[in-house]
């Protein structure tokens, strides 16, 4: 079928029916492009792609997967692979993908690009501290495994976890560091106001419409669109925002034609948006076209180690905004940092901090300049001796245990493991699990 597809649009293609057949073609011949099953009757794509590698050829591969196993794309991506495909083959999308292969091909070296990411790089170690315990390194691993890639990324967390952070450091390892970070709060749009805001207006095209708007979608072109909090995305703007993701075109309001738009979307949201899909206030659709790729930011909490790190960091910036000179955190009030359960997460350890070094009477801050912290630290949940987040090597014993633990129900399994239920079901394909 593809074969007939190329061809009808003019291509040269060649069919190969396995691995070692399109080795030995792609070793005798040149080609532009190739795609590639996942699965293949010999071997796989990412063998195929390893193959590349080792033998020095060049050429664009795009992975076709109808097993949606984001993490095998994800690897495939890692080794050199352009882009992936879903089947069944969206021929719109097929054709997009060949032609941002040949343009990408067409397009000059541009040799700044790596200085250029390196002084990112530099910049972003001189504002970012990072944490060091097992669940920061982990996100880290994370952020730099989809950040090259063009994956949608959902980032959950509590609030006040630092989502936003994560957000910029993606777009900052991305290919797309030197367009535009666009973020939106979706809290603060109406559902008035929200299709003017994302996809902007025509002049004219109602009352207060006083003159032409660029909306976020086309501010962000070229670059990454933050959407934060979108489980607050008015329920009927939800529809126009899949189809803008669906087709990259957006049509502003009161406009008769559409405006092609090139953004990577990164949402975050400290609501669990399984559920709101079952109380019908968020689309399913929509939930899984965001979700291609999900980082879990760990809530303070289940970061002790990290405490002394971002307390360190805090105090020097609060040093700076109110020109104190405190030095240092002591032993005491340190061990009192640790023990707060902190239910407002970073954001709270930040004002604890400032507070402490403008309360501060000597070098250091002491127990007494530290507000009173009540709340005893929360002993961790029974669950979390199955969550995937720790002995990422022992996935399949512990994805049975969950299940055995809630008698098979897959959402509240995926619950206990601290995954999004369409992970869940991929692992469970994936080691063959039998329910």
């Amino acid at each position: 079928m593809l074969q007939k597809w190329f061809e009808r649009n003019d291509f040269s293609v060649t069919l190969c029916s396995g691995m070692v057949v399109a080795q030995e073609e792609l070793s005798r011949g040149t080609y532009k492009v190739i795609l590639s099953d996942l699965r293949l009757p010999d071997g796989d794509g990412i063998m195929l792609l390893t193959w590349l590698n080792e033998t020095g050829l060049s050429v664009p591969v795009i992975i076709m997967t109808g097993y949606g196993e984001i993490q095998t794309a994800v690897s495939a991506i890692k080794l050199g692979a352009f882009d992936f495909l879903e089947k069944p083959i969206n021929p719109s999308l097929l054709k997009q993908k060949i032609e941002a292969v040949f343009e990408s091909a067409n397009e000059a070296p541009l040799p700044r690009k790596k200085p250029s990411s390196a002084y990112h790089q530099n910049r972003e170690s001189e504002q970012i501290v990072f944490g060091r315990s097992p669940h920061s390194t982990q996100m880290y691993s994370y952020i730099d495994l989809v950040a090259p890639t063009q994956l949608a990324v959902m980032i959950m967390g509590e609030s006040g976890t630092g989502k936003e952070h994560v957000a910029q450091m993606i777009h900052r390892r991305s290919a797309r560091s030197a367009g535009p970070y666009v973020a939106v709060d979706c809290g603060s749009l109406s559902m008035e106001l929200a299709p003017s805001e994302l996809f902007g207006h025509k002049k004219g095209s109602f009352t207060s419409a006083i003159e032409n708007k660029t909306g976020f979608f086309s501010a962000a072109s070229g670059g990454t669109l933050f959407l934060d909090e979108v489980g607050n995305l008015p329920y009927g703007v939800q529809m126009q925002m899949l189809r803008a993701l669906q087709e990259k075109k957006i049509r502003p309001v009161g406009s008769s034609s559409d405006i092609e738009v090139d953004v990577r979307i990164i949402t975050a949201t400290n609501e669990d948006l399984e559920k709101a899909i079952g109380e019908g206030r968020f689309r399913e659709d929509l939930y899984h076209r965001l979700n291609e790729f999900m980082i879990k930011v760990p809530p303070l909490r289940d970061c002790t180690d990290d405490i002394s790190i971002y307390a360190d960091h805090f105090r020097k910036e609060a040093n700076r905004e109110l020109d104190r000179r405190v030095q240092s955190v002591s032993p005491e009030a340190l061990g009192q940092l640790q023990r707060y359960s902190w239910p407002g997460n970073l954001r709270e350890l930040r004002n604890v901090i400032r507070r402490a070094v403008l309360f501060s009477t000597g070098d250091s801050i002491t127990l007494d300049s530290l507000p009173f912290l009540s709340e005893k630290k929360k002993e961790p949940e029974h669950e979390t001796d199955v969550s995937l987040s720790a002995e990422p090597g022992k996935e399949k014993e512990k994805i049975i245990r969950a299940l055995e633990r809630v008698n098979g129900n897959k959402t509240k399994a995926a619950r206990l493991l601290q995954i999004d239920r369409k992970t869940l079901y991929n692992k469970i394909h994936l080691y063959n699990i039998q329910l």
